[in-house]
């Protein structure tokens, strides 16, 4: 019953919307960046802590974001709005009900094809981030693979990017058939070329190189020789890929996987515009790019996220394939980014009185950061060197016969060095001083290792700066969170123009990029336009009175006012605990049960009356006292048999949340509803009915329904069953080997009201569903509980999964469904079956021609099925709610089974319908 509880979380449409945030944005602050600091011979400590202290300043200063003008209809640069290209639509009219293509070829699987086009909905045009690209003809592109030997690795084993990157610069720049514009590279495993190479009678090269820095004027005596070896990998012609788009008989079987190499082609090609210019950084990503060190002079370029984080912006590249046509996709991105400056002043902004706080803390923050130091002197020049942060000393150990400290600094930390001392040891600050003339101003502080664990080689990081473009890739704290949403949170058109004014020039969408024309390709620098469609709002059943009522939601939202929950629950045997001395009491509690009356359900009051107050403790370190005060608690309301709490909580703190949750829910199996401080008293009657949905829901209730008669037919006579399946991975900084959770809810009855759960761990993130056909059983078996029968159709909504899953979708986890219903269907006729992938981790976006909603956005149930979507198989994109905020992010479908004979109107109404019944507030939610 506990995990049946705890696995409700996996609800079908619960899914946070990351760019439709509610709230006032404040304003933004800014951080004065600063390139790499080369370090003095004779650091100064004044010059140090006046960094330190300048950097501190700057993240406190504050910029105000420029006004944003409302109901805003983008037009990015003034440009008339150009129709979508009708050429394109004639082929797509061609290509349903004409050619045989027989959907998306995945090997065994063929996806199904689009029936037709939606018809349903009032007809508009938009904006959306995509150019289309255009090709010389006949123009070819030549691929070849690279092979580097020795390997280049990190410490940890891992390729060292970095390096393997410096070594094909050197390569390109010392091969005559690798320089000019006709040459692109990934940097890693291919180069693709605009003419082929010629090899002699063989179809690969060895080649030679030697590594060095960008820093030094040439390879030193020591400087390692690499093989680098360039094999051919194929011709690939554009033209057939286009006519594989448009459906033509001369594609030559192309398939999926042929598709593949040539967008890979294409997007090594698109970035090298990117890749070629030293102030832009990729920050770990091959399709993401970032201006750094920032423009001083562009407000909102940068903003502090507080703890040593600086957020950057930057764009998002990628070519996709439509219906006739290669297009390029180009979206804002924002990601958090460690500053470039001295290393112990980041250091000490991340935790300002240096304490130690284990491996997870500060050292756990340094840890892998490439940082440079220029102390070194070769020929009287002080030579830079970029080398790897593995974190502070460890302590002895007799494996390494080490017998260093735990967390060293110069002057405890001593290693044997007879160039300067004969006998005994030497320690790292008489080393500096001896060696290399270098006076340290904080010997005290840790010291950083930047060899291995075997050989350490400790520097202290007064000497050490942080290599700019280095993007954070763990998970950010929950301040820090909040104020990447402040960043990032933009209205539409402000995107749009970015995108076009900044955007679309850095990746050098222009019709002079010769490093594209080189290869045959431009790309239009103008937004494209598409049809799209305003699907109906579907109406919500509640109660009034006796009766049941209509309510049609109004901008995605709707008022509980004079409406009550179809099936009102009844609160019993309940109280409330305060883990926060504040003012909530009699009053405030009185107010939410007269709420819960008001929405249809009973209440009676709290046992106790006056509920239970514990404080927890706010400090840090407390997490183990405060662990022991929740656990008390919820024991006590255990033993008096209670069977729901309302939890007043001191703050939006994760911890504190999921330790609730745990107690309660998982060990005591008591249902809980969590809410923050003083919010029951002053958010007012809206907060608290949204709490009232989720109580009654908890209760067995059911907050709204559809009306029957307006239900698509497949609903219609209660026998189709709704599935939601996804899984949910550890977080980035998550223990190694934490598990992935996968989950999966369904549809009890015709009412669509609840959704219970199963769930399961699963190897660490692993995508694909492992025991699908336990959980899936279990949900057949629910339902026939509940109806005396199983269903006779299934329709399944699949999230997380990409483009290159489908297959593996369709091969590992449909058999584990299919093999659920042979096991309890007589005669082993199963349902008929719709699979349904939910895509959220896109970079498509729509902006409104004319009459935005009031954030700027096209309004909700805007469904776009043509113009960008899938050349072959069935798809679409439904922005079912109106964005409080920013710039609203489309759900993308794809079709990968269909057997219950859906039209398009008819897919794209059901899924329509259903973002309207989230049952836990009173608007749409994706």
């Amino acid at each position: 019953m506990a995990a049946e509880m705890a696995a409700v979380a996996f609800l079908l449409l619960d899914v946070v919307v990351e760019e439709t945030i509610a709230g006032v944005v404040p304003e933004a602050r800014t951080l004065r960046p600063r390139a790499a600091v080369e370090v003095a011979v004779a650091v100064d400590e004044e010059a140090v802590a006046a960094e330190v202290a300048a950097v501190e300043v700057a993240m406190k200063t504050t910029l105000k974001m420029q006004p944003t003008r409302p109901r805003y209809s983008c037009n990015p640069k003034g440009e008339a709005l150009q129709p979508p290209d009708q050429d394109v639509e004639k082929k797509e009219n061609a290509l349903i009900g004409g050619i045989s293509l027989s959907g998306l070829s995945l090997g065994d699987f063929d996806l199904p094809s689009r029936p037709s086009y939606g018809t349903r909905g009032r007809p508009i045009v938009l904006r959306t981030n995509y150019f289309k690209m255009v090709t010389r003809p006949g123009a070819e592109l030549f691929r070849y693979n690279l092979e580097i030997e020795p390997a280049l690795k990190n410490p940890s084993g891992g390729p060292n990017r970095r390096k393997i990157r410096r070594l094909i610069e050197l390569l390109i720049a010392s091969y005559s058939q690798l320089r000019g514009a006709g040459v692109a590279t990934d940097y890693g495993k291919f180069i693709i070329t605009a003419t082929k190479l010629q090899f002699g009678d063989k179809d690969s090269i060895v080649l030679q190189q030697k590594l060095y820095e960008a820093e030094d004027s040439g390879p030193g005596p020591k400087a390692t020789t690499y093989k680098v070896k360039i094999a051919e990998d194929g011709r690939l012609q554009i033209q057939q890929l286009l006519d594989y788009l448009s459906g033509a008989a001369g594609s030559g079987g192309l398939t999926l996987e042929d598709k593949g190499k040539f967008l890979q082609a294409l997007n090594i090609i698109m970035t090298r515009t990117a890749n070629q210019d030293p102030h832009i950084y990729g920050g770990g990503n091959r399709n993401k790019f970032y201006t750094y060190p920032m423009d001083l002079n562009r407000p909102g370029a940068s903003f502090t996220l507080g703890g040593g984080l600086v957020a950057l912006k930057g764009f998002y590249t990628s070519v996709r394939t439509s219906t006739a046509r290669l297009l390029v996709n180009i979206n804002v991105a924002n990601a958090a980014f460690y500053p470039a400056i001295n290393l112990l002043g980041l250091m000490r902004l991340h935790t300002p009185d240096m304490a130690y706080d284990g491996r997870s803390g500060l050292e756990g923050f340094i840890t892998k950061l490439k940082v440079s130091h220029t102390y070194i002197k070769e020929k009287g020049k002080n030579i830079k060197r970029v080398k790897t942060v593995q974190g502070f000393s460890r302590g002895p150990n007799p494996k390494y016969k080490h017998d260093f400290p735990i967390r060293g600094n110069a002057r405890n930390i001593t290693f044997e060095c007879p160039e300067l001392q004969a006998t005994g040891k030497i320690s790292v600050e008489k080393y500096f001083t001896q060696k290399w003339n270098v006076k340290l101003n904080r010997p005290e502080e840790p010291c950083i290792n930047l060899g291995t664990r075997e050989k350490p080689v400790f520097v202290p990081p007064e000497l050490l700066t942080v290599e700019p473009g280095q993007q954070f890739g763990k998970k950010l704290d929950e301040s820090q969170t909040r104020a990447m949403i402040n960043f990032a949170v933009r209205r539409p058109h402000a995107n749009a123009r970015r995108i076009v004014e900044q955007g679309a020039p850095m990746m050098g969408l222009s019709d002079t990029n010769q490093n594209l024309l080189a290869f045959g390709v431009k790309v239009l620098p103008q937004m494209i336009t598409v049809r799209a469609r305003i699907l109906p709002t579907p109406s919500i059943l509640y109660k009034q009175g006796n009766k049941s009522k209509d309510l049609t939601p109004n901008f995605g939202t709707w008022n509980l006012q004079e409406h009550m929950f179809s099936v009102g629950g009844h609160l019993q045997d309940w109280t409330f605990i305060k883990f926060v001395d504040n003012a909530i009491g009699p009053r405030e509690i009185e107010s939410f049960r007269q709420m819960l009356s008001q929405c249809g359900m009973k209440c009676n009051p709290p046992i106790p009356p006056d509920g239970r107050t514990d404080a927890l403790n706010r400090g840090r370190g407390y997490e183990e006292y405060n662990d022991k005060i929740i656990q008390k608690n919820i024991q006590i309301a255990a033993e008096r048999k209670l069977k729901f709490l309302l939890i007043i909580l001191p703050s939006k703190d994760a911890y504190i949340y999921s330790r609730v949750k745990y107690w309660a829910e998982v060990q005591y199996g008591i249902q809980t509803v969590c809410s923050v401080d003083m919010s029951l008293a002053e958010k007012g009657k809206d907060y608290l009915a949204n709490v009232a949905h989720k109580v009654n829901l908890k209760l067995g209730g059911v907050n709204q329904m559809l009306p029957s008669d307006k239900l698509v037919n497949i609903l219609k006579d209660g026998k189709t069953m709704l599935v939601g399946m996804d899984v949910t991975h550890p977080s980035p900084g998550s223990l190694e080997g934490s598990p992935s959770i996968a989950g999966i809810v369904a549809s009890s009855d015709g009412r669509y009201g609840h959704w219970p759960a199963s769930m399961r761990a699963q190897e660490s993130r692993k995508e694909m569903i492992d025991k699908l056909d336990e959980m899936f059983g279990e949900r057949l078996d629910c339902w026939r509980s509940r109806n005396q029968a199983l269903p006779a159709r299934i329709v399944i909504y699949r999230d997380g999964v990409s483009e290159g899953q489908y297959r593996t979708l369709l091969v590992d986890e449909l058999p584990q469904i299919r093999e659920a219903c042979k096991k309890r269907y007589p005669g082993g006729r199963g349902p008929k079956i719709s699979l349904i992938v939910c895509g959220k981790r896109h970079h498509t976006r729509f902006y409104p021609t004319s009459n935005p909603d009031r954030s700027g956005n096209p309004p909700n149930g805007t469904v776009v099925d043509r113009g960008i979507t899938m050349e072959k198989g069935w798809d679409f994109f439904l922005q079912a709610h109106s964005a409080i905020q920013g710039t609203a992010r489309p759900t993308h479908y794809v079709i990968l089974l269909e057997e219950n004979g859906l039209s398009a109107d008819d897919l794209e109404a059901l899924v329509r319908q259903f973002y309207a019944i989230y049952n836990s507030y009173s608007t749409v939610i994706i």
